[in-house]
């Protein structure tokens, strides 16, 4: 890793009520927790076996300090196959109040924002491309947890907002699993958008670029629509700009719908060897931020 350093308020673009984060640069901000970079204090869990997830020290001067390295063996793709690269497991975030019965940080909210900075090595080859985390949410645990793969049981049920890049040039988008309903069809006005129902939505491909050997800070703001209403919201905001931003959503079409955290998964795939990793190789994920909007 190298000294390449990012503004770290890029982690909250937007006002919010209240806040965590792992940076120590927003330690003693108001209404905002500092957490360590923790499994059990972010509330970690169906952590997928055979990944080498690890904390690392992240170089001197580098908001952080520490990060988590996911590395993505020569040939690995989808978290299926062998070998493993990559990582699969869901964060709650700590608790937003004192209730023991608090299963997330996001849980009350009905708009959230999540946040994080990613760095792939010098030399990184994107090839046709992988997924990074994002927001997920549902009616309840089980389903919410259902929500990527192709699956199509319960999908009005739930919903995933992961990251992916695409193509050898990291060009990146929101991959979203979301209800199949014709309301979300106003997706298509945004340049870059693919709609394949069988998986996700692939929204404003190619908006922005991830680039090996520098910081890429990414913070997605979710505010789900009441039901029966298309008044649901996605925005993406890329070192501190707004680059994707969507309005007139169906995101919960239940009353108990809600942002249940982050679905932490990264991997090459696609569910074919074409879309494999060339080599051996590295990424970083550090500064893991949330917050409540309202």
């Amino acid at each position: 890793m190298t000294t390449t350093l990012y503004d770290p308020s890029h982690l909250f673009p937007v006002r919010f009520a209240k806040a965590f984060t792992t940076s120590t640069y927003h330690s003693t901000a108001p209404n905002i927790d500092h957490v360590p970079l923790d499994d059990k204090a972010l509330r970690v869990s169906r952590v997928a076996s055979g990944f080498s997830r690890k904390i690392v020290t992240c170089p001197a001067g580098t908001p952080g300090p520490q990060a988590w390295e996911a590395i993505y063996p020569k040939d690995s793709y989808k978290p299926s196959a062998s070998p493993r690269g990559g990582f699969s497991f869901y964060l709650a975030g700590p608790p937003a109040s004192d209730s023991t019965t608090d299963f997330s940080f996001f849980a009350a909210a009905r708009e959230v924002l999540f946040s994080y900075a990613v760095k792939f090595e010098h030399g990184f080859l994107f090839n046709k491309g992988g997924k990074l985390p994002g927001p997920y949410g549902g009616a309840d645990e089980e389903v919410a947890c259902r929500c990527s793969g192709g699956r199509q049981e319960d999908r009005d049920r739930c919903f995933s907002l992961r990251l992916m890049w695409r193509y050898t040039d990291g060009a990146g988008e929101i991959y979203a699993y979301l209800p199949n309903v014709p309301e979300n069809d106003v997706l298509l006005s945004i340049p870059g958008t693919v709609k394949d129902t069988s998986f996700g939505w692939s929204i404003a491909r190619g908006s922005f670029f991830f680039a090996p050997g520098r910081w890429t800070v990414v913070a997605q703001r979710v505010k789900l629509n009441d039901v029966g209403s298309a008044n649901g919201e996605l925005e993406l905001f890329v070192d501190g700009v707004s680059t994707i931003k969507a309005s007139g959503l169906v995101i919960s079409t239940h009353l108990d719908t809600c942002v249940r955290g982050a679905q932490m998964q990264t991997f090459f795939g696609g569910g074919s060897p074409d879309w494999a990793s060339p080599q051996d190789q590295r990424a970083y994920f550090a500064d893991i931020s949330g917050a409540i909007l309202s």
